[in-house]
This record gives structure tokens, C-alpha cells and sequence, in this order.
């Protein structure tokens, strides 16, 4: 008895250590509404559409719930948490930033003030930091001076981030009245609008003053003299890009100065005409986009590579047309690898209104290589406001393993930063019929047996199908010939004699010379036959494996890369057996779980995700 009220004092314990939490608010604030910006609290008129978690890669976790009959802020897991505002805030007249914050774990905190990259004007973001020391179980009523972020835009903070020190990971903080405040009596302007989007070339509009309860004089800037300038209160646009228009009231009377934001984009107008039509004959193109052939299908655009490049969508003379603004640079993701081996060259029709040149790789990314990514640039002149049609052939990409092409990516060139490009008509062609296009390829488990099916698109020049099975996607054995039955026929094949664990199946295409390129692989797992079950999947640390039933003493359990090399590998001993591979220090990606046993070899596939 004795030793379960021990268990049982070590569990609660060790249950109040992680889910400790405020039960009481903290003290109200006294601050005049009038003097303070407030960010998160009940006290105050918070700033709309701020972003408590928007989604920067971290592993925090965000939940919201009412303290004390206060709404509060809990971010947990914490390693760091990005902070996004709607649009800029123009904190020039405030003297300080308010944070109520409370803690079970975390003594120490790196809180930052952000100019993005978007607003900074330097193409990378300023964001000095203040280091918080806290207190535990308690809240920590804290006030930082403005000053203490040295460098900072006062007018243009759209972000703001915490990031743990002590502890680095794991941390938790609860959140209450965040606001900036200042001791002086600011103005309450209101009513500050401009046109929120115009097109370069548009005509010069005058700004309305907003209204305000001080009587001092309202003068106007922008952020950035490249897109809009301004004289009085007349705004002239110069060029493409965004620039934050601000009205700053002079103080008068018993008010401070103030001012009030308003953020204009000013775009290029997008090309009115359609590219020239293609005139390749359909079975000797593989489209990437466009509206005249058949594209390859669940292609990403816009795969979110941490870019600040945007994607839109527009009608361009009648043909659907890719616009990429803001370019920095913009990768393209193909939903799996496409052969493009029997490609002569690739076309692209390109309109910019700013672009003299960008760069164009193309990829062989480190999923297919099983290692570093290939990537060959090829550099693009344009002439600006017209349709370049550009024809790149593909000895320009030397290097590249083309029959699996699974990602492109265009970077900026001249200029680096902004450009805007209009994409019609991306695709891959030869004088000849291209390799095969087939829909549909899938393996199924039908009992004891697997069902290889697929949809022929275009069979120009394809004599048939080889279908092979493999046990590792290594090493493959051919099981039969399939002859080719024309455009748009479907084909099934029953494999009988699948083995347990994963069973692995390509399409060997084979063409009227003999020649024979290869499809994509597919695979299934044939669960209640494998003998061993393993977990977590995905792994970060340890993989813990069990083994129902080992045959051999000279058995083997292996953890495998895709591409055959054997990473960890362990002796097994007769009978049952439970063990652990460490892989902390494995690097990211899909590998296989191989047991070698007497004759039979069990495959499973593990994703470590370090």
C-alpha cells in the first residue's frame, strides 16, 4: 500500500508540473484608454484581425480560454510563436508595451518587435528583442520601454514574436492585457481612407483628411517613394509594389501628435492578348500548364517554400494565365516524378511588365535522388510587356536524371525582389510521340493477392506494358507483359503470389524500338502476414519494433534508405523478439523496415521526421 501512495503522490505530482495554470486574472489594467494600442485583453478596443498563430513552422500549440473572467492566451510546446497583425501598427507615440504573463516552467523569454521583410525596406526583417525574465506561478506584470527595441520602424510593426529560452522547448506561458500605451494624450483620428489597390499609370487622387478631436494639422507621407509619392495631400503613383500612405496630425492644444495607416498596392496591369497558340501535335507534348493540351495532373504552383512570391489567376485573352507577383522566387511541385527523357526541349510563353530576365531551374529533388537535391538553372531574357515565347532546349539542363523531373522553380533575376511574370503554355515536347501518359496507377490488396490497375491517356508509338514487383522499390522482377490497347483503355493485372509486408509494383513502358522507360511507383502493404508491427510512425527518436516470430538465429531486422543502404541493423534471436533502433541522428525522410528471415524478406515503410 505503501508504494501505490508513493506511485500515486509521483503521478499528481507530475500532473500539476504539466498542466499547472493560472486560476485567478491578472490585475487590471489602469492605463487611459485614450493613451494605449491594446493587443489582446478585455480592457481595452483590441487591434482587428491580429494573427496569434499564424503558422510559421513552429511546434507550439495555441488554445484560448477565460481566467479569472479573462479571456487568455495559452501557448504550450513552446519553442517560438509568431505574431501577425492584420496591417501595420503605427506605435511612434507610444512609451512602452504592456504583457501579463504567467508561467508553470518558463524563467526566461525572448519577446520581439517586427518589421517583415514586407515592410522593413531592406528585403530582410528588423526585429530587435528584449529578453523577459519571469517569474513562476505567478503573474509577471511587465512593462518594456520602447526604447529597448532599438532599430525598430515605429510605423510599421506588423509582427511580434515569443520564443522560449529557459527552457528552450516545452515551455508554457499564459498571455493576458498585451497593449502599448503611452503617458502623453493622444489624438483619436478616425476615418483615414485611400483607394486600397490602383494600377501603375492610374491618375494622382487627392487624400480626405480623417477626423480627429485635436485641431492639428494633418501632413502625409509613404513608406516607399518607388510606388507612391506625395505633395500636399495629392498622392502620384510611380510604380508597382505597396507603400503604407500615413496621415501625422501635429499636436495642438492638450493632444500630442498622432497619426493613422492605410496601406495602397499598386499593381501592374496584366496583359490583355493571349500568347500564340501552340501548334505541337497532342502525343508529342507533356503539358505543365496551359489550355490547349492535357496538363499532368495535381501539380502545386505554389508548394509554400517560405517565399514571399504570390500566385494568382486571370483571364489573359481568353486563355487561363499563372500570374506570379512579388517574385523573389516560386517553386512548382509535381504531385510525382514525370518522365520527360524523350523531351527535345521545353516551351514556355512568358509576359512581364518589369522583368528583364529570371532564372528557371529545374529539379530533381533530394525525394527521387535519395540524397542532395540536382537543380540546373537556366537564365531567361524577356523583353517587358510583350509574350516572350521561349523555347529552352534540354541540353541546357545537363545533369538532370530526366526521367524523374518532380519540381521547377523560377527565381528572380532583373530585378531580384518584385517582379511579376504571366505563365501560358509550359510544357515539354519532342518531334516525336513523348513517353506514354497513363491516369490512375494504383495497387490494391484483394485477399491474398494484389490488383495493378491503370488508364491509358496517349499510347502513341508504345508497343506494351512490362508490370514488375519488387520487395525493397530496389530490385524488381518482371511478371508479365501487357501489349498496348490504344488511347483512353483501362488494364488490370492480379499478382497471386504477393509476400508479406510491402509489396512494390512499377509499369515498364515499352516502345516500338524496344526501348523502355518506367512509370511511378505504387505499393501495398500486406499487414496480417509482415510478423512485425512497429511505432511511432512518424518517428523523431526511438523506433521500437516487434517481432512476432523469428525462425532464424541469423536473422535480421534493418533499417533501409530507399535507395538500399542500410542505415542501423540488429541480430535477432530465435523466437519472439522486441527491439529499438535510435534515430535521432538519422536524417529526415522514408525509409523501409527489412526483417530478413531464412528465405523470406519483410518489408514496411517508416518516415523519420527529425
Amino acid at each position: 500500500m505503501k508504494k501505490s501512495y508513493a506511485l500515486f503522490a509521483i503521478l499528481s505530482l507530475f500532473a500539476f508540473k504539466v498542466f499547472a495554470q493560472p486560476t485567478t486574472a491578472a490585475a487590471p489594467p489602469t492605463a487611459n484608454k485614450a493613451n494605449v494600442i491594446s493587443l489582446w485583453g478585455n480592457s481595452y478596443t483590441n487591434v482587428a484581425g491580429t494573427n496569434w498563430f499564424p503558422g510559421w513552422g513552429q511546434s507550439t500549440q495555441v488554445a484560448y480560454s477565460k481566467i479569472g473572467g479573462d479571456t487568455t492566451i495559452n501557448y504550450s510546446s513552446l519553442n517560438y510563436e509568431g505574431v501577425s497583425f492584420a496591417s501595420p501598427i503605427n506605435i511612434t507615440n507610444m512609451d512602452s508595451i504592456h504583457f501579463d504573463i504567467w508561467t508553470s516552467n518558463c524563467t526566461s523569454l525572448d519577446i520581439r518587435l517586427i518589421n517583415s521583410a514586407a515592410v522593413s525596406g531592406t528585403g530582410n526583417p528588423i526585429q530587435p528583442n528584449f529578453t523577459a525574465t519571469l517569474k513562476t506561478n505567478t503573474w509577471n506584470s511587465l512593462s518594456i520601454a520602447i526604447s529597448q527595441f532599438a532599430g525598430l520602424k515605429l510605423g510599421l510593426l506588423d509582427q511580434m514574436s515569443f520564443t522560449g529560452l529557459t527552457p528552450a522547448a516545452g515551455g508554457s506561458i499564459y498571455l493576458q492585457n498585451i497593449y502599448f500605451s503611452s503617458h502623453v494624450n493622444l489624438p483619436t483620428i478616425s476615418g483615414f481612407t485611400i483607394p486600397s489597390s490602383l494600377l501603375v499609370g492610374a491618375a494622382p487622387f487627392t487624400i480626405t483628411a480623417p477626423t480627429s478631436n485635436s485641431t492639428g494639422a494633418f501632413t502625409y507621407s509613404s513608406s516607399d517613394s518607388s510606388v507612391a509619392i506625395i505633395s500636399g495631400n495629392t498622392v502620384t503613383i510611380v510604380g508597382a509594389g505597396t507603400t503604407v500612405i500615413t496621415a501625422n496630425q501635429a499636436a495642438a492644444g492638450s493632444y500630442s501628435s498622432g497619426s493613422a495607416s492605410a496601406t495602397l498596392v499598386v499593381s501592374f496591369a496584366p496583359p490583355t492578348t493571349a500568347a500564340s497558340m501552340p501548334n505541337k501535335a497532342a502525343a508529342n507534348v507533356i503539358s505543365i500548364w496551359g489550355n490547349h493540351y492535357t496538363n499532368v495532373s495535381g501539380i502545386n504552383f505554389r508548394p509554400d517554400w517560405g517565399q514571399a512570391t504570390q500566385i494568382s489567376l486571370l483571364n489573359a485573352g481568353g486563355d487561363t494565365t499563372l500570374e506570379y507577383s512579388a517574385l523573389t522566387y516560386e517553386g512548382i511541385q509535381f504531385a510525382s516524378p514525370i518522365d520527360v527523357s524523350k523531351a527535345e526541349s521545353l516551351h514556355l510563353d512568358i509576359w512581364s511588365p518589369n522583368c528583364t530576365s529570371i532564372i528557371l531551374n529545374i529539379i530533381n529533388s533530394a525525394l527521387v535522388t535519395g540524397g542532395t537535391p540536382v537543380q540546373i538553372p537556366y537564365t531567361i531574357a524577356l523583353t517587358k510587356s510583350g509574350w516572350n515565347s521561349v523555347e529552352i532546349p534540354m541540353s541546357a539542363f545537363k545533369g538532370l536524371d530526366f526521367s524523374k523531373i518532380d519540381q521547377f522553380m523560377f527565381v528572380g533575376d532583373s530585378p531580384a525582389m518584385g517582379g511579376v511574370i504571366y505563365l501560358q503554355n509550359v510544357y515539354f515536347w519532342a518531334a516525336g510521340p513523348l513517353a506514354v501518359k497513363i491516369d490512375g496507377l494504383k495497387a490494391s490488396l484483394n485477399g491474398n493477392s494484389a490488383i495493378v490497375s491503370w488508364k491509358s491517356l496517349t499510347e502513341s508509338g508504345l508497343k506494351g506494358y512490362n508490370v514488375q514487383h519488387s520487395t525493397d522499390a530496389i530490385n524488381w522482377t518482371s511478371l508479365k507483359q501487357v501489349a498496348s490497347q490504344g488511347n483512353n483503355a483501362n488494364y488490370s493485372f492480379t499478382d497471386n503470389s504477393i509476400v508479406a509486408g510491402t509489396n512494390y509494383y512499377r509499369l515498364g513502358f515499352v516502345d516500338a524500338m524496344g526501348k523502355t522507360t518506367y512509370s511511378t511507383t505504387v505499393s501495398v502493404d500486406n499487414a496480417k502476414a509482415i510478423g512485425i508491427s512497429f511505432y511511432p510512425n512518424p518517428v523523431k527518436s526511438v523506433l521500437n519494433v516487434k517481432i512476432a516470430s523469428v525462425q532464424s538465429a541469423t536473422a535480421t531486422i534493418s533499417l533501409v534508405t530507399q535507395t538500399g543502404k542500410t542505415v542501423k541493423s540488429i541480430q535477432l534471436i530465435k523466437g519472439a523478439s522486441n527491439v529499438s533502433f535510435d534515430v535521432a541522428n538519422v536524417a529526415k525522410g522514408t525509409y523501409l523496415v527489412v526483417l530478413r528471415d531464412i528465405n523470406t524478406t519483410n518489408t514496411s515503410k517508416v518516415i523519420v521526421a527529425n
